[in-house]
């Protein structure tokens, strides 16, 4: 019980800190998914993926994926270097 109270507020925590660092990386719009992930978008029509946990991913082009309201969207670029770059530049002192 205490472990998954402490999983859930790690995971609320890696959602704060991403959403700071994405205001800085030229992201337009955050979609939170139904697995808990989130698809990132940028400005220029890319995107970038982060799973539940925080941490940036590879998904294959055109993969589908499903919105928390149960809507369906498809995967377009991969820009997760962009979105590690970012976040890594967050937490540097």
């Amino acid at each position: 019980m205490l472990i998954n109270k402490s999983i859930i507020g790690l995971s609320l925590v890696f959602a704060g800190v991403s959403a700071f660092a994405l205001d800085q990386a030229g992201i337009e719009k955050s979609i939170q998914l139904k697995d808990g992930s989130t698809v990132h978008l940028f400005k220029d029509g890319k995107m970038a993926m982060e799973n539940k946990f925080g941490h940036p991913y590879r998904m294959q082009e055109g993969e589908m994926m499903e919105t928390t309201d149960g809507k369906s969207i498809a995967m377009k670029g991969d820009e997760v270097a962009r979105l590690s770059n970012a976040m890594r530049a967050h937490l540097r002192p």
